[in-house]
C-alpha cells in the first residue's frame, strides 16, 4: 500500500503556530513592569512627611555670604578727561580753542591689550590715525584706550566720526590740553 506523506506533513504544520512576539520581548516587558510596580510600592509605603522633607531639602539653595558691590565711579570720574558734548557748541569750542587744546575721539576702552590692538588694526584699515593709551585706575586696574586723532580742524573730526559710525563704532569726543 502506498501512503501520501505530503498530506500528513501539512496537517502538522497547521497545528503548530508561532507566537506573535518573541520570548525576549516578553522578558523585557516583565522586567520593566516589575520595576515599575516595586517603585510605586516603595512610594506608597513612605510617610508623607519624609517625602515633603526630602523635597524641601533639595529645593533650598545654600546660603552664601553676600558681598556688597564696590562703586569706584565717582573717584574714576574725577581722574578722567572732560568729554565735550555733541552739537553746535562743539564746533564753536573747536574754533575758539587755541593752539593749547587738542581734540581726540575715543573709539573704545578695553581691559585686555589684544582687544585694543584688534580695534586699532581695524581703524588703521579705515585709514584713521589710531593710538593706544594705557591708563591705570586708582583701584589698580589697567585700561587700554583706543584714541583716534588728534584733529587739526572740525571737518577732519566730522569725517573720522562718520567713518566710525558707518562701521558701527561709537566714539566719544575728548578735549585735552597739549
Amino acid at each position: 500500500m502506498t501512503r501520501d506523506y505530503a498530506k500528513k506533513n501539512q496537517a502538522k504544520r497547521r497545528k503548530t503556530k508561532k507566537s506573535a512576539a518573541p520570548g525576549w520581548v516578553w522578558l523585557i516587558t516583565g522586567v520593566f513592569m516589575g520595576l515599575l510596580i516595586s517603585t510605586l510600592a516603595q512610594l506608597a509605603k513612605m510617610p508623607e512627611k519624609e517625602v515633603e522633607k526630602a523635597a524641601a531639602e533639595t529645593a533650598k539653595p545654600e546660603k552664601q555670604p553676600r558681598h556688597k558691590p564696590k562703586f569706584d565711579f565717582y573717584t574714576l570720574l574725577r581722574e578722567t578727561e572732560v568729554m565735550v558734548p555733541d552739537g553746535p557748541d562743539t564746533e564753536r569750542q573747536i574754533r575758539e580753542s587755541g593752539s593749547d587744546t587738542i581734540f581726540l575721539l575715543q573709539a573704545g576702552s578695553f581691559k585686555q591689550q589684544p582687544d585694543a590692538d584688534s580695534l586699532r588694526a581695524s581703524l588703521l584699515l579705515l585709514n584713521l590715525t589710531a593710538n593706544i593709551e594705557t591708563f591705570n585706575a586708582s583701584n589698580g586696574e589697567t585700561w587700554h584706550r583706543v584714541l583716534v586723532g588728534p584733529f587739526a580742524n572740525n571737518s577732519q573730526m566730522a569725517s573720522a566720526r562718520g567713518k566710525l559710525a558707518a562701521n558701527g563704532i561709537e566714539s566719544l569726543l575728548l578735549k585735552r590740553k597739549k
